[in-house]
């Protein structure tokens, strides 16, 4: 019985872990980001890479005049956090 209590006690445990895990899951693309950095002035991508850890996306490129652009973009709202231009 006590086994059974054990095993039942781990397995809500690692329900609730994985519940609260994908909360934090990106639910915003690569190709909306993509699209994004596109309407935002970015005409060449240098790279997008997704932060899990912060859940954002980076993305570096450069803007029709050779200027560097680097945007980050919230990866569950699609808002865009920073937009910085060199």
């Amino acid at each position: 019985m006590r086994v059974l209590t054990v095993l039942l006690g781990l397995a809500a445990c690692s329900t609730l872990a994985l519940a609260s895990g994908a909360a934090f899951a990106q639910s915003i693309g690569i190709e909306r980001v993509r699209q994004m950095a596109f309407d935002r002035g970015i005409v060449r991508l240098e790279e997008i890479e997704y932060k899990r850890r912060r859940n954002i996306w980076e993305v570096e490129g450069e803007d029709a005049r050779g200027n560097d652009i680097e945007m980050h973009v919230d990866a569950t709202t699609g808002r865009v956090l920073k937009m910085e231009r060199d």
